[in-house]
């Protein structure tokens, strides 16, 4: 810890949930858990009769078995809830600071029964799941003493015990390291990951009971069924975006080349995944189900529960430059349209985004960001296409149309190859320095009484100005003031003078909870100094004071953003534990990738000698009108 934050804190005493909060929870889970496998007893001894109705008019409706479609379908419900509960929790989390607990604050309450409603649905999904062979999926797992369990059924348990188990995992990681107030810590990533798999799993169970029953989702006649692609698409268009919510929300604790990188391979692997699976408009369907929902959430946050609302992408010039892309002309290598759509995307789909950020986003891109941006966007681009593209294939059964040469390998290659363009390109945007000696001299004046962003009312303001000594700020993509947890948050771009200090446009809040930065990022360098923080005798913390002038070191932007943490833990400890929580995610990656390829499996049989659409989205597509009006499927051997 640098002497400047060891002035302000002598000790810090990591969070951790009131026990009697624990304590309900636990019981509150336990208990509902326990009546879900009664429920599972009597359903499987042939009792349970509202299930079985509700089982039977799942059915009737659209089509497909009811161990599927009940737990499916809810699992779809269950993360859309997950999804207003994270981002109202986030937008919170913004503007007010810690909470108190799993119980503490409202927006964890639809958090907790998303997540909580997703692991139910696993084992729902398993404990409905048909004991005769006969009846059970194709690709049921068989294993001794059980009945035949639905592959997504048991990615679905996976997927929502994993996503649940962070709550727990949060409460002792903040014991232990204290707060870390960012979207990115470990268990908050796997709260993303779970849902990711949680929601993935709930779209492949509709497509494997489907199947089941010879019925095809994406080329179908049922009408309820055909959207699952662009479903699926939907779901991570959602979690890509929200993973950059603190961008979003203009509180980055990471460096800004993250931003075109994401977005470029999420909008890569969704778009690409819908509308080679899901055929044509497939992207512009899953557009469609992704924009309603986040305008709505932004105008609920925003609005009725007066928390800061968030920016968010705009993805439509990705959207069309896959249509358009697949329209053009035959591809006989889905992975090849992937390849050219990702380039598209980091090139066209960048300059879109680019635009997008000056009109909605809280901090816009500046030309700083295209030496680095550009490139980054491309390759990023690429990797999402080729990863989607080879998703969409597996649902097809098309990933190894042949046991011959190395045709089984090349996918695994393929992926593997794009999945570790994805992590050195994400070592490189995670990379930052702190200059030795870097300085901001701060001054405040025209001190005065005016309202504050957020819920915090009128509240003691300021004019800033500061003056930088060694800190390169003349190609910085930022060079702000931040303010947060003051019941709203403020963010100003600071003007750059004719002297070369900056002055603030709008007044800097100076009193209550706020704790107000100057902010600086510039190349690979992240740096703060505070304008004023709040005390915090809760950790110990003794806080900054405002003055009419001071001179304070710049450090490196997380030690300030992340003050709650506890100093003193060793090194090795933190390594380690984020370590775990990374494998883990991969494995559950891993287990995503084998599902969806065992899912795809069940494409193979009931296609083979049919004809229509489905049997010319499982061969090679050829030159011409059919080639063009059947690209969509992705059909033809693995690039």
């Amino acid at each position: 810890m640098s002497p400047l934050l060891a002035k302000a804190a002598a000790r810090s005493e990591g969070g951790g949930a009131p026990l009697d909060q624990i304590a309900i929870v636990a019981a509150a889970t336990t208990g509902v858990t326990l009546l879900m496998l009664l429920l599972i007893a009597r359903y499987r001894a042939g009792g349970a009769k509202p299930l079985r109705a509700l089982s039977a008019l799942a059915e009737r409706t659209i089509g497909i078995p009811g161990w599927a479609a009940v737990p499916g379908i809810s699992t779809v419900a269950f993360a859309t809830i997950i999804i207003l509960g994270a981002t109202w929790d986030i937008g919170l989390h913004i503007d007010v600071g810690r909470d108190e607990g799993p119980l503490g604050t409202t927006a964890h309450y639809p958090l907790l029964v998303g997540l909580f409603g997703v692991f139910q649905m696993g084992l729902l999904a398993i404990g409905m799941a048909p004991k005769n062979p006969a009846r059970s999926s194709p690709v049921a797992l068989r294993i001794r003493g059980l009945w035949p369990l639905p592959a997504g059924g048991v990615l679905l348990l996976a997927g929502g015990a994993f996503g649940f188990a962070a709550f727990p995992l949060d409460d002792l990681w903040h014991r232990t390291f204290g707060q870390d107030v960012t979207l990115w810590g470990p268990t908050h990533l796997m709260i993303v990951a779970g849902t990711a798999v949680g929601g993935t799993a709930g779209v492949l169970l509709l497509v494997e009971g489907a199947r089941s029953v010879g019925r095809e989702p994406a080329n179908g006649k049922n009408a309820l069924m055909r959207p699952l692609p662009a479903l699926l698409a939907a779901i991570f268009l959602y979690l890509w975006a929200a993973s950059l919510h603190e961008f979003n929300w203009g509180v980055p604790q990471y460096r800004m080349v993250w931003h075109p990188l994401l977005l470029a391979l999420g909008a890569g692997q969704a778009l690409v995944l819908a509308r080679i699976w899901g055929g044509r408009g497939s992207a512009l369907l899953a557009l469609a189900i992704w924009a309603p929902m986040q305008v709505f959430m932004s105008l609920m946050i925003g609005g009725p529960l007066e928390v800061t609302a968030p920016g968010m992408p705009l993805f439509v010039v990705e959207v069309l430059i896959v249509e358009l892309l697949a329209i053009r002309g035959a591809w006989r290598s889905p992975v090849r349209f992937g390849a050219v759509a990702g380039v598209l995307i980091g090139t066209v789909g960048f300059a879109s985004e680019y635009a997008w950020t000056h009109a909605i986003m809280p901090i816009p891109w500046t030309p700083a960001m295209l030496p680095e941006g550009v490139p980054v966007a491309i390759l990023a681009g690429v990797a999402g296409g080729v990863l989607g593209a080879l998703m969409a294939q597996a649902l097809q059964g098309t990933l190894a149309p042949s046991r011959r040469g190395p045709v089984l390998r090349r996918p695994l290659v393929v992926a593997s190859a794009a999945g570790l363009l994805v992590i050195a390109l994400g070592v490189n945007a995670f990379l930052a320095t702190t200059p030795k000696d870097a300085r901001v001299t701060m001054a405040l004046s025209n001190l005065r009484q005016a309202d504050v962003p957020g819920t915090g009312g009128p509240q003691t303001v300021g004019d800033l100005r500061v003056s930088f000594s060694n800190v390169d700020t003349e190609d910085a993509m930022y060079v702000s003031a931040l303010g947060w947890q003051g019941k709203g948050r403020y963010l100003d771009d600071l003007r750059r003078q004719g002297d070369g200090s900056y002055v603030s446009t709008s007044p800097v809040p100076l009193t209550g909870t706020w704790k107000s930065f100057v902010r600086v990022q510039e190349g690979r360098t992240m740096l703060s100094a505070p304008i004023r923080m709040a005390a915090d005798p809760a950790i110990a913390f003794g806080g900054f004071p405002a003055r009419a002038q001071v001179t304070r070191p710049m450090v490196a932007d997380r030690a300030l953003m992340q003050i709650e943490r506890k100093p003193g833990v060793a090194t090795w400890l933190w390594t380690a534990a984020t370590l775990t929580v990374l494998l883990s995610i991969l494995l559950m990656i891993v287990l995503l990738a084998a599902i969806v390829v065992r899912v795809g499996r069940m494409q193979k049989g009931p296609r083979r000698g049919s004809g229509g659409d489905a049997a010319r989205a499982a061969d090679p597509v050829a030159p011409g009108r059919a080639g063009r009006r059947h690209v969509a499927a992705g059909a033809g051997a693995a690039d």
